[in-house]
């Protein structure tokens, strides 16, 4: 499959070298080959060999590994464009007869990814979106409708995410004025070269009742405790199969997380036995896929993030319709089902593939609301 989205390159490639050198078939062929090997072997480097262990030269990363990630991430874009133009192509060559050349045909789908690539590689990365999300809750107490709170999820701090970003995400999260600060996870990639990152941008986030965090697959990978010291070093209200209750009056609202699931670390049951009766309970939960299960625990609200939207998709109206969405429906966006709620971020950052295309980093600003239970 993979071979397949490259393949419209290495085609258009060869055959501007036929055109333009003269080259034969064969020739045209394995040097276009070899160009583009070369071109995806330091993008291939960062996706097998992501282990941030020391941080890597700014100039590396923005004006390599950047570059190449565009070109790969256009071509991919590309070959969904590619594919059903050649088969119109061919068809009008078969029935009317065209003066255009497969080398015509396949040139404006790889322009057009590639441009995508590199809006996706530099600023489609970086512009972080506000979403507003209204989630209604049954018998919410009246002194928790309208509780904001802000979630960011999915920063994966490393060389592509400089401080001046962090500082500006920081600042639009202020604005906000949320009541609460939540962090769902995948706070750094992998290794302890960037932890600093983290431990410095969650001490300037702040919020009346706090900041509170669970924790995601990627805080443990080359890592054990780097994370969990950073969070606490900032002051975060860290969650790991726990919960704390805020109160106003008599009224209260839990907030509780899971540790990682995919290290098997989490254990719903211990999180939700620091419940009070009766409260309403928002449980931070970094993975998606297991909503179900918190469904039947009757959790009325659960955070997450981990899909990034796949990073790329379709935009908007067909946002739902990105490359997470082909492993699980719960890829985005907000999700009901009987009387329970699921937000799923898209993040901040961006892991395997350091593009995003129409999928933009957000940072959600989540409004709780009463619902009368008519129950």
């Amino acid at each position: 499959m993979s071979l397949l989205f490259q393949s419209f390159a290495i085609a258009a490639c060869a055959l501007w070298l036929m055109r333009a050198a003269g080259l034969g078939a064969v020739t045209a062929g394995l040097l276009a080959a070899g160009l583009h090997a070369a071109g995806f072997s330091i993008f291939l480097h960062r996706l097998v060999w992501w282990i941030d262990d020391v941080k890597t030269p700014p100039w590396y990363a923005w004006c390599v590994e950047v570059l190449y990630a565009a070109y790969g991430t256009g071509c991919f874009v590309a070959a969904f464009m590619a594919l059903p133009a050649m088969a119109i192509w061919a068809a009008l060559r078969l029935s009317v007869g065209t003066t255009w050349s497969a080398l015509d045909v396949l040139a404006g789908p790889l322009f057009l990814g590639w441009a995508l690539g590199l809006y996706g590689s530099t600023a489609g990365r970086l512009w972080a979106r506000v979403r507003r999300v209204e989630v209604f809750i049954d018998d919410l107490p009246e002194a928790f409708d309208g509780f904001r709170i802000a979630q960011w999820s999915d920063v994966h701090c490393g060389p592509y995410l400089p401080r001046w970003v962090l500082s500006r995400w920081v600042e639009a999260t202020r604005a906000l004025a949320p009541d609460v600060v939540c962090l769902t996870g995948d706070l750094i990639t992998t290794g302890e070269g960037y932890v600093d990152d983290v431990g410095w941008f969650a001490a300037q986030l702040k919020a009346p009742h706090g900041v509170f965090a669970c924790m995601g697959n990627h805080d443990y990978f080359q890592t054990e405790t780097a994370v969990v010291d950073a969070l606490l070093g900032a002051g975060v209200r860290l969650q790991r199969n726990r919960g704390e209750t805020l109160t106003r009056g008599d009224a209260a609202l839990w907030i509780g997380g899971l540790d990682d699931h995919f290290s098997k670390r989490d254990r719903l049951d211990e999180a939700l036995a620091t419940a009070p009766a009766g409260a309403t309970r928002v449980l931070l939960s970094h993975d998606p896929r297991h909503w179900q299960s918190l469904c039947d625990a009757g959790v009325e609200l659960s955070l997450s993030g981990h899909t990034h939207a796949g990073q790329i998709g379709l935009p908007w109206p067909l946002e739902r319709l990105n490359l997470y969405r082909v492993v699980h429906r719960w890829s985005d966006g907000l999700y009901t089902e009987g009387g329970r709620a699921l937000y799923v971020s898209r993040g901040l950052g961006i892991t395997g593939v350091p593009s995003r295309i129409f999928m933009w980093p957000e940072i959600a600003l989540i409004v709780l609301r009463r619902r009368v239970s008519t129950r």
